[in-house]
This record gives C-alpha cells, sequence and structure tokens, in this order.
C-alpha cells in the first residue's frame, strides 16, 4: 500500500539534521510533504524506529518515525504536517 507520500512532494534535496536512536547525524531530506519525506543519512540506518527528531533546512522541526529503512535510505512519517506554505519557501530558498 502506498503511503499518501509515497510519489508526492519534490524531489529537490534539503540538508538536515536528524536525531534517532541516541545519535545525531546529517541527513538529505527529499520528497519532503506534508506528511513526511525521505532521508538519506552517510551511514545505514539501525532500522525502523519509533521515534526521530528532524531538523529542516536549519528552520523547521518535525518529529515522527521512520516507516521503513534500507541501507542509508528512510522513509519518515511525520506525526504532524508542514504547511504546503512552508514546504514551498524551503523549496524556494533551495532553488536559489
Amino acid at each position: 500500500m502506498a503511503t499518501a507520500f509515497a510519489n508526492g512532494g519534490e524531489a529537490q534535496v534539503l540538508d538536515g539534521q536528524c536525531d534517532c536512536e541516541g545519535s545525531r547525524f546529517a541527513v538529505s531530506i527529499s520528497h519532503l510533504a506534508a506528511e513526511g519525506c525521505e532521508l538519506e543519512a552517510d551511514a545505514d540506518w539501525p532500522g525502523a524506529t519509533d521515534f526521530v527528531h528532524l531538523q529542516i533546512d536549519n528552520s523547521i522541526v518535525m518529529n515522527g518515525k521512520l516507516v521503513w529503512a534500507q541501507g542509508r535510505r528512510a522513509q519518515m512519517r511525520f506525526f504532524g504536517q508542514v504547511h504546503p506554505a512552508a514546504i514551498a519557501r524551503l523549496h524556494g530558498q533551495a532553488a536559489t
């Protein structure tokens, strides 16, 4: 079953910081949508986790959980939603 954001969001890549499993590390964020995003880390994810704290482009902080993790890539579902205007602003800043 596809999630609401599996095919949505922009493929543009944003910088982020992720806190999970007691570690903090840099991630690349893609396919950002109101409900979640895809993440790529420099090392393999330990697996799906129930709580992830994500800072997006030094401006928005979201909490959520990993839906799946395989190798360095993972998909995160937010516990809330990012407003579409905030998503548009982030993508506009990354494009400049």
